[in-house]
């Protein structure tokens, strides 16, 4: 179930409202409207079954209607809505007193969020009505629950050890992500939101500090392999720091343990028969050493690992090795700008015109990149690199409508070239 990508409820919810909104869907689905049938598609958890849509005899009815209504606002099915808008609406009751004290974390209000726990200890293992049943903790890693509330105030280290000290459960699971990701430490060390407010780590710290499993709820090292998986290598340092393992290829070389990738390695460079590979379930990656060898090179082209990238170059693995997402050690490196690496990709014939799961060429994702994501320090650099090493440039970049645009110094070193 979709738990993040919802719309807030109005600020006086009642059925007969959202029975309203559920009756004009049914109605707009007896008819073409095509945004309709996107917005159907997008919520409803079996759209292969609605092949009548806009159309007068639609197999689309009222109870189907409800149903999206109700996951688009969060819930999973119609009672679970109508029931959460009652309690929010009878004062006192277990509902009420979590939006308020959710509000009050995502705001940083200290001292409401105090008063609330002191007056009903319980509150902090209450969970969300909400389909992915989040507890107050999760909400500090905004991620995996409603978008609206994904927010890191300030004081968030504050907010976390009043929650903590009041007895909130620091490996809780809660259904985001198909539990894939599902403690506050998972969704932590994987949310863009606490590492731009530059707290991810010292918040994921502070769950250490209160018994949350550094090594992950499954012992499998997700809470480490996440942080590299979502580029965030100061969290993953500090969770190696408190304990977490590196205890196979993948991991070793995207930390840069160009000495330990070594003992995985067998004299003519493959990956040895007894080396572990990586085990974590979300994880797509073959259980394979060919594929775990070429995942370790792509992750360490990735972090900037450049004795790493290095070392297995001269070890054989082949620079135009792919991960799991068919992105190359040069696509990943361009996308982040590590000049160094992309220098001694290229220099090793490392392919141009590879393409990874979006069709994307390696100049095409470091365009994207620049565009949407902001322009790094090395990002001219390699824009530079990869036009004077014959990548093609796609005319669509320099179109004057492309949205968003590309910056004008990105620009005029494509317009050297064209």
């Amino acid at each position: 179930m979709n738990t993040t990508d919802i719309t807030p409820l109005i600020t006086d919810p009642t059925p007969e409202y959202y029975e309203k909104q559920a009756a004009a869907l049914a109605d707009a689905c007896r008819s073409v409207h095509n945004d309709s049938a996107k917005h159907i598609r997008k919520y409803h958890p079996e759209p292969e079954r609605l092949t009548q849509l806009n159309r007068p005899d639609t197999n689309f009815g009222l109870d189907d209607a409800r149903l999206v209504v109700a996951r688009e606002h969060g819930f999973t099915d119609w009672p679970a809505l109508t029931a959460h808008i009652a309690d929010l609406r009878t004062p006192g009751s277990r509902v009420a007193k979590f939006e308020g004290a959710v509000d009050a974390i995502v705001q940083g209000d200290a001292a409401t969020l105090q008063a609330l726990l002191e007056a009903d200890s319980a509150l902090v293992r209450e969970r969300s009505s909400r389909g992915h049943r989040a507890t107050l903790l999760h909400y500090l890693a905004a991620n995996g629950v409603e978008n609206f509330r994904q927010l890191t105030p300030a004081n968030a280290l504050e907010i976390a050890e009043i929650l903590l000290s009041a007895g909130a459960e620091p490996d809780a699971l809660a259904e985001t992500y198909d539990t894939n990701w599902g403690t506050t430490l998972d969704l932590l060390v994987s949310s863009v939101h606490p590492a731009k407010a530059g707290l991810q780590t010292a918040l994921a710290g502070k769950l250490l500090d209160y018994g949350a499993a550094v090594n992950g709820v499954r012992d499998d090292g997700a809470p480490l392999v996440t942080a590299i998986y979502f580029h965030y290598p100061e969290s993953a340092e500090m969770l190696i720091k408190r304990g977490a393992r590196i205890d196979n290829v993948v991991t070793a070389a995207a930390m840069g343990q160009t000495g330990q990738v070594a003992t995985y390695l067998d004299d003519a460079g493959r990956l040895r028969g007894d080396a572990p590979l990586i085990a974590v379930p979300w994880l797509k990656v073959a259980s394979t050493r060919e594929a775990n060898l070429a995942l370790a090179f792509v992750w360490a082209a990735m972090l900037n690992r450049v004795g790493t990238v290095r070392f297995l170059l001269e070890k054989g693995v082949d620079p135009a090795s792919r991960d799991h997402r068919d992105w190359t050690a040069l696509h990943w490196a361009c996308y982040f700008g590590h000049e160094e690496v992309v220098d001694v990709l290229l220099a090793h014939k490392a392919p141009l015109e590879a393409r990874n799961e979006f069709g994307g060429t390696v100049l095409d994702q470091t365009l994207w990149a620049t565009a949407h994501e902001g322009l790094q320090p090395g990002h001219l650099g390699v824009v530079r690199k990869l036009v004077g090493a014959g990548a093609k440039i796609h005319t669509w970049w320099l179109l004057s409508d492309l949205h968003p645009p590309l910056e004008e110094r990105v620009i005029r070193i494509l317009q050297e070239k064209v």
